[in-house]
């Protein structure tokens, strides 16, 4: 103690200067857009790096699980390359209704499961062709959506986060919900404004909607645990059980709509006055 008493009173023009240094960046970032903007990006690649460099340790005691998981998934995608063959002799595309996604792989660096808004950071950048509201998926279901970009990383808004909002559908009745993270328990979410009359049942499939500009349809998202009731009679809810395990969430798709820009213009016009 008396070391570092003697330090700081050697060194206290030095520190001083170091703080008001950092008061002056965060205040100017504060204030202006521009240079929030590229502090939160410099920011992001700073600590993606640091994730990366730990996340590569812990891949390497968990490639059993990953070669499951991938086995799985390579499973599933020859079967719909034979279903393609089988009904049709002409090049095979990813669609979903009328546009094209176009899947990017990505690599989970750093994410959290246990706070009220939880973040997830991958390895893929502008650079990579990522942009925000991009979609973000895994082998097992949906994931999120990217909010902030630098070069090489991003942070994604995925379901366990309390501004988080998808739109679904039960895939047994067709009945569209919205889909909120408020249990605060990383493998439940719950399905609102459900109409009383719906008959729903433990095990019911969970997709994504076709109303959305986001997601593509039919995208899995999990399936219900248990319908809550409304008391007043007026919209039920349902929780459910998210197909993704965000606790071992390692390896996701980011999904580019390359017909995105020609949608938002269409929308931007429809909302001018």
């Amino acid at each position: 103690m008396y070391n570092l008493r003697r330090f700081i009173l050697k060194h206290h023009f030095t520190l001083l200067f170091i703080l008001l240094e950092v008061i002056c960046v965060l205040l100017l970032a504060r204030s202006q857009s521009y240079h929030r903007n590229r502090l939160v990006n410099t920011t992001n690649d700073v600590v993606g790096k640091i994730y990366g460099w730990g996340s590569d340790v812990g891949e390497y005691f968990r490639l059993v699980k990953v070669n499951r998981q991938l086995a799985g998934e390579n499973a599933w995608l020859r079967e719909q390359l034979a279903i393609a063959n089988d009904t049709a002799r002409v090049a095979y595309d990813i669609r979903h209704g009328d546009t094209i996604y176009k899947y990017i792989p990505a690599k989970v660096v750093n994410s959290s499961t246990n706070q009220t808004n939880n973040y997830i950071i991958i390895d893929k950048g502008s650079i990579d062709g990522i942009s925000r509201d991009m979609a973000v998926v895994s082998s097992d279901g949906v994931v999120g959506v990217v909010t902030d970009v630098s070069r090489h990383y991003a942070t994604v808004l995925g379901l366990l986060h309390s501004k988080s909002f998808v739109g679904v559908r039960f895939k047994n009745n067709q009945q569209l919900g919205s889909l909120r993270w408020n249990t605060n328990d990383y493998r439940y979410g719950m399905v609102e404004d459900i109409p009383t009359h719906v008959e729903l049942k433990k095990g019911d499939t969970v997709l994504t909607s076709s109303y959305s500009l986001i997601f593509p349809e039919d995208l899995m998202v999990g399936t219900v645990e248990e319908l809550h009731s409304s008391s007043t009679g007026t919209l039920n809810k349902a929780r459910i059980a998210f197909s993704t395990d965000f606790a071992t969430l390692r390896h996701v798709y980011i999904i580019k709509n390359l017909y995105k820009l020609e949608l938002d213009s269409l929308k931007a016009n429809f909302m001018k006055p």
